[in-house]
């Protein structure tokens, strides 16, 4: 034996300082090979089926690598223990049959020309108790392990463990605080954007009160009306930005129904057909029997905000508005195409996103900006997607995708 780990040998490992659990990992094999002398010092991090060397200090070659090498679980010595057919330490692994025959197999995958004659081992755990790996200490040639170096190597596997779950914690806690940063920031980029929407019809409102009050303006009917739509519209788009902010701060939706598009189509058909009469355009439905998994009142609250946008987006009189189901694949499909004057195609990527208005809905002073993106909050949150695409010639489709009901 060449050397034995002491107790007192700790002082040494106490003086450093131990900035990550790659140097702390780094530091306990290198202490524990120094002051062994065993040929092979490894901690490793059991994972993904095997056992990653995340330390590794040798005195012969081996053809591995710490941090980027992994032991299959079935291949590697530490397997034997934990399986139970080998004891944790081992002063002649020749003496330990399903040990030694354990090696021979690595040995061959390794490639190497010397055998491994004395094993010795302990789990790393966390403080709660979790196994992150072991600490091994292998030799060329038999050897005995005192139980003072058994005790030296768990306090070491155990000043390790402590290192890798303080690192963890600290990476938990920066995240924590980089989504409380960005929640912050998306919080003042809410109220900024608020603010700005609002600003709007508030202005227009208090331009023609002002104006009623000097005498400028008469108390008309038409400029009540105006005063009344600008109020409702800041009372829409409050009211929008709450919905989403409540489908933003929750987990899930509500259970899923089973839901039959082509139904749910058909009473948005019933819903709107006035609205589309007296704007002279035609309002119809292409379905196919489908079910989806959806909460039913967000479905028909998907339909509603789809059906609307489509109708402020065909002007013309005899324009078409279509809402369609159908199964696709594994999706159940619901959506609403029109033959309206399209969107831009820079524009076409934004529909979705919050406040976000078309050039041609912020000339008419229409709509909050939220509809589509309370669209896309709900399908995610239901386990689908939607996406908006050009028609051809013109018009815009928007296509919903939920999960599709066996």
């Amino acid at each position: 034996m060449s050397g034995e780990l002491r107790i007192a040998d700790l002082s040494q490992l106490g003086k450093r300082t131990l900035a990550s659990s790659d140097v702390a990992i780094a530091q306990v094999t290198e202490l524990v090979q120094r002051l062994s002398g065993v040929d092979i010092t490894v901690l490793s991090e059991v994972r993904d089926g095997g056992y990653r060397f995340a330390g590794l200090e040798t005195v012969a070659p081996l053809p591995l690598a710490p941090g980027s090498s992994t032991i299959p679980f079935e291949s590697s010595l530490c397997s034997r223990v934990h399986l139970g057919q080998a004891p944790a330490v081992v002063p002649e692994m020749r003496d330990e049959p399903a040990l030694w025959e354990s090696w021979l197999r690595l040995k061959q995958g390794l490639g190497v020309d010397w055998d491994i004659r004395a094993f010795c081992t302990t789990d790393v755990l966390l403080p709660d108790g979790t196994l992150y790996g072991t600490l091994c200490l292998h030799h060329r040639e038999p050897r005995a392990f005192s139980d003072d170096e058994q005790a030296l190597l768990a306090v070491l596997a155990r000043i390790a463990g402590d290192d890798i779950a303080r690192e963890r914690a600290r990476a938990e806690l920066d995240a924590a605080v980089e989504r409380l940063t960005q929640a912050e920031q998306v919080r003042a980029e809410l109220v900024e954007e608020l603010a700005h929407e609002l600003r709007a019809p508030l202005q227009v409102i208090d331009g023609y009160v002002e104006g009623m009050l000097d005498g400028v303006l008469q108390r008309e009917d038409a400029t009540l009306a105006l005063i009344r739509r600008e109020a409702g519209r800041s009372v829409r788009l409050l009211d929008d930005l709450a919905y989403l902010t409540r489908l933003e701060t929750t987990a899930r939706l509500e259970e899923p129904d089973r839901v039959d598009l082509a139904a749910a189509v058909d009473d948005a058909i019933a819903r709107f057909a006035p609205l589309a009469a007296a704007a002279g355009s035609s309002l119809r439905a292409e379905t196919q029997p489908v079910t989806a998994l959806v909460p039913r009142g967000r479905l028909e609250q998907v339909l509603v905000n789809l059906t609307r946008n489509a109708l402020r987006a065909v002007s013309e009189e005899g324009s078409a508005v279509v809402l369609f189901a159908r199964a696709e694949g594994e999706w159940a499909l619901a959506g609403v195409e029109d033959d309206g004057p399209g969107i831009p195609p820079d524009e076409l990527a934004r529909v979705f996103d919050r406040f976000y208005r078309g050039r041609a809905t912020r000339d008419a002073q229409r709509g909050s900006g939220l509809g589509l993106t309370v669209v896309r909050r709900i399908v995610e949150a239901a386990g689908g997607n939607v996406s908006a695409e050009q028609r051809d010639p013109r018009g815009v489709r928007v296509t919903v995708r939920l999960p599709l009901a066996q």
